[in-house]
């Protein structure tokens, strides 16, 4: 396959992907599925799971909110080879996007059915098409998560979903580096008229993550059919490069906020993983990492990713005491936001009404599961008793996920677990509610309750949560950096 995509205006694809939502399609009210939620932190992973799963499908399969990527008939047969077919299945029209626009109305229209992928599509005339690095980015990181690929991927169709996104990956990349690198080599939103926007930080280490992840699906030696195709199919070196351009310019638009230091760290672990030249990643991670211990910061997503970032901090570079901070931090800083009346965390100021975005939930999730996953047994187990109230809180019950994402779930996954575990029951059929089952931009909580203030999709801040919102497979979970790797850096 080339390593090198090509995405052009004004040609949808007809690809077999569709056969994989027309098998799982159910009926709309199958959404509203009889019982109550009884979830624990384990159960929740599964509906984290299926809500980032069908923003991410919806964002780059079924909405049309990019352009249309052109995909040869040869390089389709390799994908369902190593998908584990041996013939080709029916294909059903659907459009699949390379490059992805920073933003759309996902509102579904009448005749949507989730039986005939084609009639998802959004409307057109809500795009904002302008071509955002963090839009690319945070779409590749996910797109680019092996863990993410490996549950609930039993099935030839779940495993063809998953390798037909590999040319996606490839296509945002491409025009990560052919389109938007502005003039000073850092990566900027790109309008329709052809001109930049003002660079920021956090779009910097976003790329930075999402190159570095494709680089470490293409050499990786695990022998699932993931890593397999990306083995056989990607070439790494093609990358390299705009990896070394994505770390000079996270080198010198430097993070200025706790969560841009947080994400920084991360972004920097990964880029380690795939080079052998790792000090400056190292020092920019602990120069990061130690202003985090200077101060985390007061706003939310702050004190947040200030947990994850320092706890991935002493992950990466085998210092306890960034391990210790962040335990402190969650302490200290984070759990006294908790208000388990209403079931989520705000600061003191925001008592008389506050806001949920994506970037504000993901931050939590982040550090929520960074405490429950790799801090001592009384933090990890505070972790873990908030992490489902929070979850069903701000998903279900402020309504930042708009609908439910039970139709795209296959009856065989749901013959195994009650359909509580993988999507709320109070959440509507996408159908009914006549919205795609992604997540929103805004939900508000003032006297009256809850509200949702920004129903359009942001790509950007929508697949940043994408990202944060993970189950852990065989240990390894796809926002942190992989364990069995770390002890090859020091």
């Amino acid at each position: 396959m080339n390593t090198r995509r090509h995405h052009r205006a004004g040609k949808r694809l007809v690809l077999s992907l569709a056969i994989v939502l027309a098998a799982a399609a159910l009926p709309a009210t199958a959404a509203q599925s009889a019982g109550g939620f009884d979830g624990d932190a384990d159960n929740v992973d599964t509906a984290a799971h299926w809500a980032a799963r069908s923003t991410l499908a919806n964002a780059v399969m079924f909405s049309g909110l990019g352009e249309p990527l052109e995909l040869s008939m040869s390089e389709l047969d390799e994908l369902l080879k190593h998908a584990g077919y041996v013939a080709r299945p029916p294909m059903p029209e659907m459009a699949l996007v390379g490059a992805v626009y920073a933003a759309g109305s996902p509102r579904l229209g009448d005749d949507a059915d989730f039986a005939k992928p084609q009639t998802l599509a959004w409307q057109a005339n809500t795009f904002d098409r302008t071509l955002d690095p963090g839009a690319q980015a945070w779409t590749l990181a996910k797109v680019a998560s092996p863990e993410f690929h490996l549950r609930y991927h039993d099935r030839k169709p779940d495993r063809l979903a998953a390798l037909l996104m590999l040319p996606q990956a490839q296509a945002q990349a491409e025009v990560l580096e052919r389109r938007l690198l502005d003039p000073r080599r850092l990566f900027a939103a790109r309008g329709t008229d052809g001109r930049f926007a003002e660079p920021n930080a956090r779009d910097q280490a976003a790329v930075l993550w999402g190159v570095s992840n494709l680089i470490l699906a293409a050499t990786s030696d695990r022998t699932d059919y993931w890593h397999a195709a990306y083995r056989d199919l990607v070439d790494p070196t093609a990358y390299r490069a705009l990896a070394g351009m994505a770390f000079e310019a996270v080198n010198e638009l430097r993070p200025t906020t706790p969560a841009d230091r947080a994400l920084a760290i991360e972004a920097l672990g990964r880029y380690a993983l795939t080079t052998d030249d790792r000090a400056g990643a190292f020092r920019l991670a602990r120069e990061h990492a130690d202003a985090l211990l200077e101060s985390p910061g007061r706003a939310l997503e702050d004190v947040a990713l200030a947990v994850y970032g320092l706890n991935e901090a002493g992950r990466l570079l085998g210092d306890d005491d960034f391990s210790k901070a962040a335990t402190e931090t969650f302490r200290n800083d984070l759990l006294p936001l908790w208000r388990a009346r209403v079931g989520v965390f705000r600061t003191p100021e925001a008592d008389t009404g506050f806001s949920y975005t994506p970037l504000r939930m993901g931050a939590v999730a982040a550090a929520l599961n960074a405490m429950r996953w790799h801090a001592g047994d009384a933090v990890a187990q505070q972790a873990a008793d908030i992490y489902p109230r929070f979850m069903e809180t701000v998903l279900a019950e402020a309504g930042l996920q708009l609908a439910s994402p039970l139709p795209l779930v296959a009856p065989g996954y749901r013959e195994a677990e009650p359909a509580a575990h993988f999507a709320h029951p109070a959440l509507p059929a996408p159908t009914e509610a006549g919205v795609a089952p992604v997540f929103a931009s805004a939900v508000h909580r003032d006297d009256d309750g809850w509200r949702v203030t920004d129903d359009r999709f942001h790509t950007a801040s929508a697949m940043f949560l994408a990202n944060m919102l993970v189950g852990r497979h065989d240990g390894q979970a796809d926002p942190f950096l992989p364990g069995n790797q770390l002890s090859r850096l020091r």
